[in-house]
């Protein structure tokens, strides 16, 4: 999908296609947050609601948010992402930075299924590139001028791999009719990437 097609088509995306695709954001960003705060030793979780820590968050979000909307549910994952976002507060280390970006994508999906008169897809598809953008700067761009980092950004494997993630989800999304279980395992796995982050890292 070229660039013109895909913000056209990010600028058309309504209701749970548009639930679906930031939570996805949020879902490939994931490990930025898990891995920072496990390295850190920090948690906000209830292991008796969330087993399976951040991955039971998730799945609550999807279950939720897309699934089986209701309302009780995404608030209360709200509030455990809130909580998150409170041990990351005045935080200055640099993994804290796309942690909160996870954070706040995450919210944004959740606000997306309680309000979906709200468009809000085409400012997360930034959000989500600029964490990546920003973790260049921080581990390439020292001393760049900024037309190098342009340079650099228009080139960089992992733009091109973000740009290629976007534009998939996009079409599975737009090309399907309902939300069903099959659908959101397809978009997870493609979201889930093995594992692997918008900015490369892994847990394993």
């Amino acid at each position: 999908m070229n660039k013109q097609k895909f913000i056209k088509s990010l600028s058309a995306m309504t209701g749970w296609r548009e639930t679906a695709f930031i939570l996805a954001l949020a879902e490939r960003a994931l490990p930025n947050l898990d891995l920072y705060l496990r390295s850190t030793e920090r948690s906000c979780l209830d292991e008796a609601l969330y087993p399976d820590g951040f991955d039971s968050v998730m799945s609550q979000s999807w279950q939720g948010g897309i699934m089986k909307p209701a309302e009780e549910p995404v608030v209360e994952l709200l509030d455990t992402l809130n909580d998150a976002l409170d041990l990351l507060d005045e935080d200055e280390n640099y993994g804290a930075l796309p942690s909160r970006d996870c954070c706040h994508l995450w919210e944004q999906a959740l606000a997306s299924s309680l309000n979906q008169e709200k468009k809000r897809a085409a400012e997360c598809s930034q959000a989500s590139l600029t964490t990546i953008t920003d973790f260049i700067e921080f581990s390439e761009g020292e001393n760049l001028s900024d037309n190098a980092l342009v340079k650099l950004f228009d080139s960089h494997p992992l733009v091109e791999r973000e740009f290629s993630f976007q534009s998939e989800l996009c079409e599975l999304l737009r090309s399907a009719k309902h939300p069903s279980k099959d659908l959101m395992e397809q978009v997870r796995e493609l979201a889930n990437d093995e594992g692997v982050s918008s900015i490369g890292i892994s847990l394993s």
